[in-house]
C-alpha cells in the first residue's frame, strides 16, 4: 500500500518532495546536532537558492491544501503531515508547521529533529532562531515555542519518533 497517497496532495507537491530528496541527500547519514546544524546554515541557509525553494513550495503548499492543514490550537497553530517515513524520505517523516506566538505541545525528540525555520513576520522566531534551521540531538526535549509573530516551517523526525509528554514539574 502507498502510504504517500493517504495524505492531502497538490500540483505543487511533487516538486517539494524533489526539493526534500535534494536536502535529504545533502543531510545523507549525519548526526543530528550542532555539526548538521552548521552545515544546513551554510549550505540551505536563508541567503540559499535553496531555503528559498523549500520555503516557496512550503507556502506554496499552504494554498494548496497540502501543507500546515490541519489547526491544532486554533488558527495560530497549524500543521500537516507531508510525507509518511519511507524509503524515498531516508526513512523521515516530514511535517509542515505555521505557528504565530504560541508555545506548542511539550514534546522529547528520541532521535532527533531538524527544523527549517521561515518567518513569515520579520521578528518571528523559533525556539529563539530566526530564519534557518534548528537541529535538535536526540534524546532532547521542547515546547517548539514561537515568538514575534508568525513562522512557517518544516519538521523532519528519524522514523517519525516523536513522544507527546507532560512537561516537567517546575522546581
Amino acid at each position: 500500500m502507498n502510504t504517500q497517497s493517504e495524505l492531502p496532495t497538490g500540483p505543487s507537491k511533487a516538486e517539494m518532495m524533489q526539493a526534500v530528496r535534494e536536502l535529504l541527500d545533502f543531510i545523507g547519514g549525519r548526526p543530528l546536532g550542532p555539526e548538521l546544524e552548521a552545515a544546513l546554515n551554510e549550505r540551505y541557509g536563508a541567503h540559499t537558492e535553496g531555503y528559498a525553494r523549500l520555503l516557496a513550495l512550503l507556502r506554496r503548499g499552504i494554498g494548496e491544501g497540502w501543507s500546515c492543514y490541519a489547526e491544532i490550537d486554533g488558527p495560530d497553530y497549524r500543521r500537516g503531515r507531508i510525507a509518511h517515513a519511507s524509503p524515498d524520505t531516508d526513512g523521515f517523516t516530514v511535517e509542515s508547521g505555521c505557528l504565530r506566538n504560541v508555545p506548542g505541545h511539550y514534546h522529547r525528540h528520541p532521535l532527533g529533529e531538524i527544523n527549517m525555520i521561515g518567518p513569515v513576520d520579520e521578528t518571528g522566531r523559533f525556539c529563539g532562531a530566526g530564519a534557518g534551521w534548528k537541529v535538535f540531538p536526540p534524546d532532547s526535549s521542547h515546547f517548539p515555542t514561537v515568538t514575534g509573530g508568525m513562522v512557517t516551517m518544516l519538521f523532519f523526525l528519524p522514523d517519525g519518533q516523536i513522544e507527546y509528554r507532560n512537561p516537567p514539574s517546575a522546581p
